[in-house]
C-alpha cells in the first residue's frame, strides 16, 4: 500500500500555521517600516500587536490565494479522465499508483481509490467521501473565522487610523478569499462525485461478497492448476534425478570394479616380485652362511692343531725341566757365567806399572 504522510497543518497545501506565522512576521515588519515615518504613529505595545496581527492576516490571505490557485489548476488538469473505467478495482489500483500531486483534491482521490481497490463497497467509499468533504469545509470555515477574529482584535488595539484602515481592508479581502475557497471546495466535491463515485457503482456488501467469492474461486482454480503443474514438474524432475542417480551409481561401480581389479593385479605382481627378491636374498644369505660355517670349521681344525702342538711343547719342556742332567747343566752354566764375569771385571780394571831398579850383584 502507498505510504502517505499525514498533514495536520491546515486545509490547504500552503496555509499551515507555521508558514502563516513566519510569513506574517516578515510582512508585519515590512508594513511597520513605512508606517513608523507617518504622523500619529506610536511605538506602543498595542501598535506592535496590531501590526503583527495585520501581518499574520495578510500572510494567511496571500497563502490562501496561492492554495486556491494550485487547487484550481489541479481541478483543471482532470486527474480522473472520462474514459477511465473505475468499476474495475484493478484499474483503480493502477490509477492510484499513477496518480501524483499533493493538493487536497489529489489526497482525497488517493484515499478513495485506495479504499475501493482494497475491497471496500460503493456505499462505504461514498461515506468516506462525505466525511472528507465535511472535514474540509469545517477546517476551511474554522481557519477563516479564526483569522477574521484575529484581524478584528487588531482593530481594537487602539492602532493609528492608517492601521485601522489596513485591517478593515484585510478583513474584507479575507471574506472574499474565503468565499472563493468555499466555492472551489464545492466544485471539488462535485468533481469527486461525478468522476469517481458515479463510476465505481453502488454495489452492496452482498454483491461485494459475490465478487469476492468469484475472485476466490478463480484464485483457488488458478492455485490448483499451478499446484498440479508444479507436482507434474516435480515428478518429472524426480524421475529424471533417479535415472541420473542410477546412471551415476552404475558408472561409479564400474569404475570402482576396474580400479579394484587393477589394484589386485598390481598387488599380485608386487608380491611375486617381492617373493622372488626375498628368495634370491635368502639363497645368497644361505651361501654366505655355509661359507662362513666352512671357515669356522677350518679355524676350529687349526685351533685343534695348535692346541696339540702347544701340548706337545709343554710336555717336552716339562720333561726337560725335570731331568737331573738338565738341572746340573744349568748350575754349571750359572757358575761358569759368574767366573767369567769376575774375570772380565778383573781384566777391565786399570793397572799401574812400577819400574824398580835393582843393582846387579
Amino acid at each position: 500500500m502507498d505510504q502517505r504522510k499525514t498533514t495536520t497543518g491546515g486545509y490547504g497545501m500552503f496555509t499551515r500555521i507555521h508558514w502563516v506565522i513566519a510569513l506574517g512576521i516578515l510582512l508585519g515588519i515590512a508594513i511597520g517600516i513605512p508606517l513608523r515615518t507617518t504622523d500619529g504613529w506610536e511605538n506602543t505595545r498595542a501598535s506592535l500587536a496590531a501590526l503583527l496581527a495585520s501581518g499574520i492576516g495578510l500572510a494567511y490571505i496571500l497563502l490562501s490565494l496561492l492554495d486556491w490557485w494550485t487547487q484550481w489548476r489541479a481541478l483543471s488538469a482532470n486527474p480522473l479522465p472520462d474514459d477511465l473505467d473505475l468499476s474495475e478495482r484493478a484499474v483503480a489500483a493502477e490509477q492510484l499508483t499513477a496518480l501524483s500531486g499533493s493538493t487536497i483534491l489529489h489526497r482525497h482521490i488517493r484515499r478513495l481509490l485506495a479504499a475501493w481497490s482494497a475491497g471496500a463497497a460503493g456505499p462505504q467509499v461514498a461515506t468516506m467521501s462525505g466525511n472528507q468533504m465535511q472535514r474540509m469545509l469545517g477546517m476551511l470555515i474554522a481557519e477563516n473565522a479564526a483569522f477574521l477574529a484575529l484581524l478584528g482584535a487588531a482593530a481594537g488595539f487602539a492602532a493609528p487610523g492608517l492601521m485601522l484602515t489596513l485591517v478593515s481592508g484585510l478583513m474584507i479581502l479575507l471574506l472574499l478569499v474565503a468565499v472563493a475557497r468555499l466555492q472551489l471546495a464545492t466544485h471539488l466535491a462535485g468533481y469527486i462525485e461525478s468522476n469517481l463515485l458515479a463510476r465505481i457503482g453502488n454495489d452492496t456488501p452482498a454483491a461485494a461478497a459475490v465478487e469476492f467469492s468469484k475472485d476466490l474461486g478463480k484464485s483457488v482454480a488458478d492455485s490448483t492448476a499451478a499446484l498440479a503443474a508444479a507436482q507434474a514438474a516435480f515428478a518429472d524432475q524426480l524421475v529424471k534425478s533417479q535415472q541420473e542417480a542410477a546412471a551415476q551409481i552404475s558408472t561409479s561401480q564400474q569404475e570402482a570394479a576396474a580400479q579394484v581389479s587393477k589394484a589386485q593385479q598390481e598387488a599380485s605382481a608386487q608380491i611375486a616380485k617381492t617373493q622372488q627378491e626375498a628368495a634370491a636374498q635368502i639363497a645368497k644369505a644361505q651361501d654366505k652362511v655355509a661359507e662362513q660355517i666352512g671357515r669356522v670349521g677350518e679355524m676350529a681344525a687349526s685351533i685343534d692343531k695348535i692346541l696339540q702342538i702347544q701340548q706337545a711343547v709343554d710336555g717336552t719342556l716339562k720333561g726337560v725341566a725335570v731331568t737331573d742332567e738338565f738341572k746340573s747343566t744349568l748350575v754349571e752354566l750359572k757358575r761358569h757365567l759368574s767366573e767369567s764375569d769376575a774375570l772380565l771385571k778383573a781384566v777391565s780394571k786399570p793397572r799401574t806399572i812400577r819400574l824398580v831398579e835393582k843393582e846387579n850383584e
